[in-house]
């Protein structure tokens, strides 16, 4: 996941740096969103980061877990 969470932010409506993410979603293989919350004035607000990783393949998640459980 992008490591926009490091990267200090601030607030568009006061311009404070005392802004806190509040959670981070991947909206799609390559776009993440970021909820802030503003601790001065208490504004939340919404960046948008792009990420060139490339997300796992379905095998790469599954494979560690379900080997175990095949029966030889």
């Amino acid at each position: 996941m992008s490591s926009s969470s490091s990267r200090h932010k601030k607030c568009p409506q006061c311009g404070s740096e005392l802004v806190g993410l509040e959670w981070d979603e991947r909206v799609n293989s390559r776009e993440v969103q970021d909820l802030w919350h503003c601790w001065n004035c208490q504004k939340e607000f919404i960046t948008v980061e792009l990420s060139d990783e490339k997300p796992p393949a379905t095998a790469e998640i599954t494979k560690p877990f379900f080997t175990s459980l095949l029966m030889e």
